[in-house]
């Protein structure tokens, strides 16, 4: 009993977020999409109620005027912000292996993002303004992406979500790029030049900061991986859309000989 009590954000926000999912499966995306999409669909509300929460949590906390040490003691309010991502990582992970076994890359990102929190929260409990800067830099993205990601998903049977999508997509793939692709890499070589430098020794193991090191620069290989898909995606849709538009309109020696 004691351990839920000192530990009622982490479950209190797990059953949150399980509610969430299932009323946008079965009441929010029951009319728009069947099988696999639904699912997605679903994951993509609670992402978006997780990152639009956590990121304002955790840039309220950077820039509050706490102690920014590296290897400082966590604050309750930093555990209670890991608590809440926590449960998130933990749902989504839940929805990943019953009906998306086979997206081994957020399967493993998810897993690697809890543990740290985990490890940081539980085990070392210091470190944990290491945590905020990575979901400020993380989640900042999250509400656009998944606005972009359900309107992409919509766009063949919604002229609106179409419309969405293709404005919104240079707009999210700058932003992606800035974020994730600059301020990530930055962010890394910060992190890593204190705590493999053994200045956390004293709190946190050099065998865990290893890992925690590993586990963000697999974050952000990933995400430059995005960025790269993102600016080709988007330059074959541009290149696309020039070459109907030059086959509606012609050259002006086609127009004056048709």
């Amino acid at each position: 009993m004691g351990f839920l009590a000192e530990n009622w954000i982490l479950f209190s926000s797990i059953l949150m977020f399980g509610v969430v999912y299932l009323y946008g499966y079965f009441n929010v995306f029951n009319k728009v999409w069947k099988g696999r999409a639904r699912y997605d669909a679903a994951s993509c509300g609670i992402s978006m109620v997780h990152g639009l929460v956590v990121a304002v949590l955790a840039c309220y906390d950077i820039f509050g005027g706490n102690d920014h040490q590296l290897d400082a003691p966590n604050t309750h309010f930093q555990n209670g912000i890991m608590e809440y991502s926590m449960a998130y990582f933990i749902v989504d992970l839940i929805y990943y292996f019953v009906t998306a076994s086979d997206d081994y890359l957020f399967i493993v990102h998810h897993f690697a993002t809890l543990t740290y929190m985990f490890s940081c929260h539980y085990f070392t409990h210091h470190g944990a303004f290491s945590v905020m800067y990575l979901i400020a830099a993380g989640e900042l993205t999250s509400p656009v992406q998944n606005i972009w990601t359900l309107a992409r998903m919509a766009r063949g049977e919604s002229p609106t979500a179409k419309k969405i999508y293709t404005n919104l997509s240079p707009f999210f793939t700058v932003y992606f790029t800035v974020v994730r692709g600059i301020f990530g890499p930055y962010l890394i070589w910060k992190l890593a030049a204190f705590y493999l430098t053994g200045q956390a020794d004293a709190v946190v193991p050099r065998w865990l900061a290893y890992c925690w090191m590993f586990k963000v620069a697999f974050g952000i290989f990933g995400s430059v991986v995005w960025v790269y898909k993102l600016w080709v995606g988007l330059l074959k849709f541009y290149s696309k859309k020039g070459t109907k538009r030059s086959s509606v309109t012609g050259t002006p020696e086609q127009l004056k000989t048709d």
